[in-house]
């Protein structure tokens, strides 16, 4: 009461309101002013997805959006999330060249985004196998990977000229062929088309690129019945290694702060 009174009576405090505050916070075992943890108030996000079948959720049992619905749950444990709101944009069977449309038919999405999730690159690397199947080689490959990257580097500039702040996240190519006759090489492709996608990724600020490749090696229980797709068990270990990435990169804690 005393000091509600004295707080009126003068803006500045007194040498006595002073003292009394002192002593206030060592009673109390402070020595700093209390600061407000920044999950104190919780965030909604709000991600964009874009890309092929794999963020389409081709493979996923619950009809859900494959990997999406599990990184939504893993999101929402956090404690600073509210909420997560997805749009998903993905179409089975979309190469990097049609992205555009999907992009400037979606701007607005993409406006309010807070992460831009991508899957993309494998059906333009099938199409070298659909179109030299019977005279394929690395250098086919190669060739196609360096045309992908030039339209990849484009796609990003046209994103970060649509939102400048919202994290864009690539996941890179696993190979579901396991061993292909027709091109033994087939691991060095998967390789050289994702380190040509990292690195393209790494010339941009706040991007993730997550490798995904080591996931699916050797492991028949994480495709679904057509042998080439995710299936449940496989959607869900690509979102926890998304997950993992983008803690490991500190992102969800920067959005948090500029929140």
């Amino acid at each position: 009461m005393v000091l509600l009174m004295m707080a009126g009576c003068s803006a500045r405090p007194t040498s006595s309101q002073v003292e009394i505050s002192e002593i206030s916070m060592r009673e109390v075992g402070l020595t700093e002013p209390l600061t407000i943890a920044e999950d104190f108030f919780p965030k909604d996000m709000n991600i964009v997805a874009l890309g092929d079948s794999l963020t389409e959720g081709v493979g996923d049992s619950t009809k859900r959006g494959g990997y999406l619905a599990y990184l939504e749950r893993k999101l929402l444990a956090h404690k600073a999330i509210k909420s997560v709101t997805i749009t998903n944009l993905g179409k089975r069977g979309l190469r990097i060249s049609k992205l555009d449309e999907v992009v400037d038919k979606n701007k607005n999405a993409l406006q309010h985004a807070d992460m831009i999730m991508i899957t993309i690159g494998g059906n333009d690397m099938m199409k070298v196998v659909r179109s030299h199947f019977f005279d394929l080689s690395y250098s086919l490959f190669e060739k196609e990977q360096k045309k992908f990257a030039v339209k990849l580097e484009k796609l990003l500039e046209t994103l970060r000229s649509i939102n400048e702040d919202a994290t864009i996240v690539l996941l890179g190519l696993y190979n579901p062929f396991g061993t292909l006759q027709a091109i033994p090489e087939i691991e060095q492709v998967i390789q050289l088309w994702n380190e040509g996608s990292k690195e393209v990724m790494d010339r941009y600020e706040n991007t993730v690129f997550v490798e995904v490749a080591d996931l699916f090696a050797n492991h028949d229980d994480v495709l679904y019945s057509d042998q080439f797709h995710p299936n449940d068990l496989g959607y869900q270990l690509m979102a926890e290694r998304v997950y993992e990435r983008l803690e490991a990169e500190e992102t969800l804690v920067l959005w948090i702060r500029e929140q």
